[in-house]
């Protein structure tokens, strides 16, 4: 009798055990590209009906793994496949290095090449893409949730893994931003930049440590663990490592995958897409990972079909329907309440934007249209305010968190850029075609010699050689600017006149020489403005003997301002002002005045309004290029060539600018200009003195329309230029700014 009692009694203890069911984890693995393979692991498990209880990814496998538990659908995922450009997410600098400007009316280049160095360190940055681009997609994708959320409150529960960059410690990130803790999943080191995390520390890509964490997934209480490696199959060869770039792919796999490897028998079920010809960064196959992942699939099609059977004998299967909305899809979109601004750099010193810039989206829902005119500021104020990062993601409250990261900046750098345009045009002085190029190299050294000095080198190489060395010493602080004493010497050779610049086909050989010693006072302010007081003294050595003096000394003092808010040539709205005045001294007074003002407004996030005024009123040794004002191109009346040189110039534009769309991840940019004024006819290019120095004593008027289409690339400005005018000339060029 006690026998059966207990017989019953331990039957009755076992019936809950028996009917439990089982926790099913889902483990994606990183890879880079790879990971898209995870989308047909996705679909297949969703085909089968089998739950998925939580998600634990690394890497690569954070982005899918926190998409799909967030509520979008693995069809919903291929979409956004097909809406982002994947190549132009990678295709952001760590940082956009600006050439400085350093006085009115010189236009600003982008450099091609920038690095940063000191006595213990090398590189403007710690990485060798930017995640401008990154950080904005996850801005939007995850922007219905809240930067406060508890990981276990998202549709299915959600893990995903990091290592703090200093100690290599494994992160779990469970709840709070999931922008921050993907963005943290994801910083493959040197790639991509390590993320900030908590109060000053920084972490790397999780697969660093644990690229497929299913021991974890075990300690976390799982009973089934169905996992993706899309890094398991690699190099078969030694013949295959015989490059660069496996090598680098190479040694990556044998960082991560050795633990990941050891946690293979710990899944009940594993999938390993055969993905050892795609490169990790290579995001220009999405359909062949994903089809890839779908025959690793198939190869397990039998045991997938045997789990499948063995979870729904304890908890049943439900078939997802695949064109379904996903449950994110469904949540309300946030609303823009408020603006808050928050530093993420560990170093002092980074302007960060104001709340009050990014007034025009309070009130506004945090949709498509608003995120894609949210992304555009994002990045212009990035450029300006030379940050590395700057993003958003919602806080509660309708809170939008604009964070901000710049890094710490190394005392020396080096920098190189170029600037190059030819086309053709019937204005030019004795040809109908052109070819000009120049690079430049520019160099600082901070604390030279252990003092507050500061060592300024540019060096040009193209229509002239050029070097220019000067000293510069803060003098003196304000709460409005820095003022800097700055002696300067320059030395050149190449064409510095009117018949040996290279857009004249009858020119002579360019062995013009020069040199000037410059002292300098300048104040910078409010980041935007400079002005300057400079004396020089000039020598000047012209090559061709036509000019009455081929030797010019002359002393000369200048007065410039310039302040800009205008960073490129499609900035959509801003201003700028320059300002120029010198007196000089050569057998009688030497003086010039120069003025111009440019503004422009948005009208839409696409769309922009500006116009400018422009004044030119010269009188400086006439064989000199620098002697006048060039009204060529896009900066004057459109139909001139470029070194289409005035002594006096009045002339008005309005201009408008539409945004285009994105080739290879860059912006384009469409713009009709407008331009009309009065100019002197004096023809610099005849080397004949002018018959008058009065202002403005022989002129003419014209007008002249425009079109521009033009790339910003960090090569620089790209442009297509065409314009024509009422004096007959006409000018198509293309050029790099």
């Amino acid at each position: 009798m006690k026998r059966a009692l207990f017989f019953i009694l331990f039957s009755l203890l076992c019936v809950p055990l028996a009917a439990s069911k089982p926790t099913v984890v889902l483990v994606l693995s990183g890879g880079g590209a790879r990971g898209l393979a995870h989308i047909a692991v996705l679909e297949a498990l969703e085909a089968e009906g089998i739950p998925i209880d939580m998600v634990l990814g690394a890497s690569m496998g954070s982005l899918v793994g926190g998409l799909y538990s967030s509520g979008y659908t693995p069809k919903e995922i291929r979409r956004l496949l097909e809406e982002t450009d994947l190549v132009g997410l990678f295709s952001e600098p760590a940082l956009d290095t600006v050439r400085n400007q350093n006085t009115a009316f010189s236009y600003m280049h982008d450099h091609v090449f920038s690095l940063g160095f000191g006595e213990k360190a090398l590189g403007d940055g710690p990485s060798l893409i930017g995640d401008q681009k990154i950080l904005e997609l996850l801005g939007y994708l995850f922007a219905k949730y809240p930067n406060t959320i508890d990981f276990d409150d998202l549709p299915i529960p959600f893990r995903c893994v990091s290592a703090d960059a200093l100690t290599g410690e494994r992160i779990v990130y469970e709840s709070g931003s999931l922008v921050s803790a993907i963005r943290s999943s994801i910083s493959i080191p040197l790639v991509f930049s390590p993320y900030p995390y908590e109060e000053n520390r920084l972490v790397v890509d999780g697969g660093v440590v644990d690229n497929l964490p299913i021991a974890l997934a075990r300690s976390l209480g799982a009973d089934i663990v169905i996992a993706s490696d899309v890094n398991a199959l690699q190099f078969q060869s030694y013949e295959e490592l015989e490059n660069l770039s496996a090598m680098a792919v190479q040694t990556v796999f044998l960082l991560t995958q050795e633990k990941a490897t050891m946690q293979h028998p710990l899944a009940d079920l594993l999938f390993l897409p055969d993905l050892r010809d795609i490169n990790s960064l290579d995001f220009t196959k999405p359909e062949l990972i994903i089809e890839r992942g779908r025959q690793a699939v198939e190869a397990r099609r039998d045991e997938l079909a045997a789990l499948a059977e063995k979870i729904g004998s304890t908890r049943g299967l439900a078939v997802l329907d695949s064109n379904r909305n996903g449950a994110y899809s469904l949540q309300p979109t946030p609303t823009i309440l408020q603006i808050a601004i928050q530093d993420l750099s560990l170093s002092d010193g980074h302007q960060m934007p104001q709340a009050k810039q990014f007034s025009s989206f309070l009130g506004r829902k945090l949709d498509k249209q608003t995120a894609e005119e949210l992304n555009l500021k994002l990045r212009e104020i990035r450029k300006a305010n030379a940050l590395a990062s700057l993003s958003y993601e919602m806080a509660p409250g309708g809170t939008l968190l604009i964070s901000g990261r710049g890094f710490g900046k190394l005392d020396r750098n080096i920098s190189l850029g170029l600037q190059s345009d030819a086309g053709f045009s019937n204005a030019l002085p004795s040809s109908l075609a052109w070819y000009r190029a120049d690079v430049f190299l520019d160099a600082y050294v901070n604390d030279f010699w252990n003092t507050e000095l500061s060592l300024l080198v540019n060096a040009t190489l193209g229509q002239k050689t050029s070097m220019q060395i000067a000293l510069s010493y803060p003098f003196a602080f304000t709460s409005w600017g820095q003022v800097d004493v700055k002696l300067g010497l320059f030395y050149g050779s190449g064409s510095f006149s009117t018949l040996s610049t290279v857009v004249n086909a009858a020119r002579t050989a360019p062995l013009d020489r020069a040199f000037h010693a410059d002292l300098a006072l300048d104040l910078r302010f409010n980041e935007i403005g400079l002005a300057s007081l400079m004396g020089s003294y000039h020598l000047v050595s012209l090559h061709d003997n036509r000019f009455a003096d081929t030797f010019l000394a002359f002393p000369e003092l200048k007065v410039s301002l310039l302040y800009n808010s205008l960073r490129s040539r499609f900035t959509p709205g801003g201003y700028r002002l320059d300002v120029l005045a010198s007196i000089g001294y050569l057998d009688q007074l030497l003086g010039s005045m120069r003025l111009a003002w440019n503004q422009r407004f948005a009208l839409t996030y696409l769309d922009s309004l500006g116009y400018d005024l422009h004044l030119s009123l010269i009188r400086r040794p006439y064989p000199l290029l620098d002697s006048y004002a060039d009204l060529g191109i896009v900066e004057g009346i459109p139909g001139y060539s470029p070194l289409s040189l005035r002594r006096d110039a009045l002339y008005a534009g309005v201009t408008w600018q539409h945004r285009l769309n994105e080739v290879l991840g860059y912006p384009t940019y469409s713009k009709v200009i407008l331009r009309t004024g009065v100019l002197d006819v004096y023809d610099p290019y005849t080397a004949q003195a002018p018959a008058s120095n009065d202002y403005f004593s022989d002129i003419t008027w014209d007008m002249g329309l425009g079109v521009v289409l033009g790339l910003v690339a960090p090569l620089g400005e790209i442009l297509i230029s065409f314009g024509a005018n009422l004096a007959g000339f006409v000018t198509l060029a293309v050029g790099v700014y």
